[in-house]
């Protein structure tokens, strides 16, 4: 009962924004609640009109919460094993525990030990392209000179004045002076 009443709503609501908001973004859109399509539609209109941090304070901490939730709803691919989602009474387990479990009420093992985090990009499988192109030749390429370019004038010149300025500084401390008052 309730998609009915709601996917003529989201229907007449993706086709007139869509003009407004870049293709890029119709896909996501599309798999969001209304309710998610909503809030995306405010911070998207914030994002092209007005710049969120000169809001007042209240208004501007309200764009991150909304920002922050599309991000962890729609934008985090999970890599590794899928979350169970297990609850617990934070009253039980009032401390952190010493492999990191318990920190989120509503997931139990999030941010523990041996836990992924959620990813922007799914995972790139590196397993037969880590060593292409191969390193040496790469440092090869990078660290050639092309001409020959002879720095040995160079250094004799700053080494050669190093020089005559330690054997000045050693023969001044030899010598005996007197203070002329």
């Amino acid at each position: 009962m309730w998609s009915i009443v709601t996917e003529p709503i989201k229907s007449f609501v993706s086709n007139s924004v869509h003009q407004f908001i870049h293709k890029d973004f119709h896909e996501a859109i599309a798999r969001m609640t209304i309710i998610d399509a909503f809030l995306f539609f405010i911070v998207h209109s914030i994002d092209k009109f007005a710049t969120w941090h000169r809001l007042p304070v209240f208004l501007g901490l309200v764009y991150l919460g909304i920002r922050r939730h599309l991000h962890q709803e729609y934008n985090l691919f999970n890599v590794g094993l899928t979350p169970l989602g297990v609850r617990f009474n934070p009253f039980d387990f009032p401390f952190r525990t010493a492999d990191g479990k318990f920190n989120d009420p509503f997931n139990e093992v999030a941010g523990s030990q041996g836990s992924f985090f959620g990813r922007n990009i799914l995972p790139v499988d590196q397993k037969n392209t880590l060593l292409k192109p191969d390193p040496m030749l790469v440092a090869t390429k990078l660290l050639a000179r092309r001409t020959y370019k002879d720095t040995g004038k160079q250094f004799n010149v700053i080494a050669a004045s190093w020089i005559q300025f330690m054997i000045h500084d050693w023969i001044d401390h030899l010598e005996e002076t007197s203070q002329v008052v």
